[in-house]
């Protein structure tokens, strides 16, 4: 048996989402022909949306050098400006998918992900300067030598991206 919570109005796998009007993810239900429903399942679940692009992106990324050099933090959607400037990423990346161009692609690489990537990556003035691959949020910072490793990959259900830039409700 599992020590997670469980809740009554926990959605279930086979559910569609809808994002609310504060951005908030909410699981699809009502009768068929509904129309709350319609309207609700013809908008996108940009959370779930912008977190495959995420993994699905960084299954592509290579960095190369060591650890120092390319600082990652476990916990990623607890630093606001790395939220930021990924999801300025996927939504240039949202762009890109809809052009359908090469040249698109190959500015979105040289223009957006590099870039951004220069920043995020770097362990002297970046983002995750004060964190570890490995032992997690800010474990530089800590004086704890036996902290342990954080298997944490994706953020809680809770998590939300902003709601900046994202296109209008029709």
């Amino acid at each position: 048996m599992s020590d997670e919570p469980t809740y009554e109005d926990e959605p279930t796998a086979d559910e569609d989402y809808a994002v609310g009007p504060d951005g908030e993810i909410n699981p699809i239900r009502g009768e068929p022909g509904d129309d709350d429903q319609e309207e609700a399942a013809e908008r996108l679940d940009y959370r779930a949306a912008f977190l495959d692009w995420f993994d699905e992106h960084f299954n592509t990324v290579e960095v190369s050098g060591d650890r120092e050099r390319a600082p990652w933090c476990p916990e990623w959607w607890l630093h606001p400006e790395v939220v930021a400037r990924l999801w300025a990423l996927y939504l240039a990346w949202i762009n890109v998918e809809a052009s359908e161009s090469v040249a698109a692609l190959s500015d979105w690489w040289l223009n957006h992900w590099d870039r951004h990537r220069a920043i995020l990556f770097d362990g002297q003035t970046g983002p995750f300067r004060e964190c570890d691959t490995t032992r997690g949020h800010l474990a530089n910072r800590m004086r704890e030598k036996d902290r342990k490793a954080v298997p944490v990959t994706l953020p809680p259900d809770e998590w939300t991206p902003p709601k900046t830039g994202l296109p209008p409700e029709a």
